[in-house]
């Protein structure tokens, strides 16, 4: 039978964390998938776009490129990838997702192709409490154990057939539900003002409505952390020497706001949409020890981005990019030895 698999990938426009993220594509699974499907949605300035449709470029063998030049809920975007694709099978991935050992993409693929599961993902929250409580109770989920646990499913490493996604109500963005409304999925009728679910959460909610558990594979997402220089002391979690890929988080938060020109403005919007780029940087963000640790690992890889780009491309862009990661790290007193810390813990996972 003929292989028929996709993988899909919203992408908000960050150049250089693209180039990085082919890279690792090309060099670890590029083989296991039959098409990868790149959504770029982003406002960013024309010569950013023109370099990111190059680095797409692969003459139609592989990637299938779209580009939306403006910024729109994942969700959206997802629906949009999906009803393009016409592939049995696919894989939702991020830009901020790196996978770091052959084998375990087709792995996934082959638990659906078997006929032995219907869904392969991680589990999660992101939700309202009572949205959790009212899940557990409907289908005997268990939340205990290490990591990432709900009823939900992260957007990402999530592998299905395309049908079973279309037959949800295509409402893959973050969604409320007010007093009085019901939550179908749940049979729950809402008793306080509003609860709401992040991205894929109402389609999580529908998948369990109709997948049984023992249809569902989960396997950990070996999510980034703050504490993560604590876990590669310690050996544990994404550093235990089983993860075969790890889930930033949280990167398109760069161009997309928090990396910006001199004008404070950020740089996906600089010249497109000036008026609605503006912002400051905002000491109330940064004031735990906690939070130190997730911008400097933020910023670590930002900077790693930026040091492996295609030298001499964007040179404008590139000066940009490297002032804005300084001025992050200056106005929020960010430790600039623990973000090289940062780089060379993930370099044992070749990354």
């Amino acid at each position: 039978m003929k292989r028929s698999r996709a993988a899909i990938l919203p992408y908000p426009g960050d150049p250089f964390l693209l180039n990085y993220w082919l890279e690792i594509f090309y060099k670890f699974w590029e083989p296991e998938v039959d098409k990868l499907y790149i959504v770029l949605n982003s406002p960013i300035e024309d010569s950013v776009v023109e370099h990111i449709k190059y680095l797409c470029n692969d003459e139609g063998k592989k990637i299938n490129f779209t580009y939306i030049p403006r910024q729109m809920e994942h969700g959206d975007v997802l629906k949009i990838a999906l009803e393009a694709a016409t592939e049995k099978y696919v894989m939702l991935i991020e830009d901020d997702a790196f996978i770091f050992k052959s084998g375990v993409v087709n792995y996934c693929f082959e638990l659906l192709e078997s006929g032995q599961y219907d869904i392969v993902g991680s589990k999660r929250g992101s939700c309202s409490a009572e949205i959790l409580e009212a899940a557990k109770n409907r289908w005997g989920l268990n939340y205990s154990g290490h990591g990432d646990q709900g009823c939900n499913f992260w957007p990402c490493y999530f592998f299905s057939e395309r049908q079973l996604l279309l037959n949800t109500d295509r409402h893959f963005s973050a969604r409320a539900w007010t007093i009085g409304e019901t939550v179908s999925s749940l049979g729950y009728v809402v008793e306080v003002p509003v609860i709401a679910g992040d991205t894929f959460v109402n389609t999580s909610l529908q998948l369990q409505n109709i997948v049984p558990q023992t249809r569902i594979k989960y396997l950990p997402q070996n999510h980034g952390s703050p504490e993560d220089l604590q876990h590669y002391e310690r050996r544990s979690d994404l550093f235990d020497g089983t993860a075969w890929w790890t889930h930033i988080g949280s990167l398109s938060s760069g161009v997309g706001g928090i990396l910006m020109d001199g004008n404070n403005r950020s740089l996906a919007r600089r010249k497109k949409d000036p008026e609605g780029a503006e912002t400051v940087l905002n000491k109330q963000w940064c004031q735990t020890t906690q939070e130190h640790h997730e911008f400097e690992r933020r910023v670590h890889w930002w900077l790693t981005f930026w040091e492996k780009r295609v030298p001499g491309e964007l040179k404008e862009f590139a000066q940009l990019y490297r002032i804005a990661i300084d001025r992050v790290i200056t106005q929020y007193d960010l430790d600039i030895n623990l973000i090289r810390q940062g780089q060379r813990i993930y370099r044992t996972l070749g990354l």
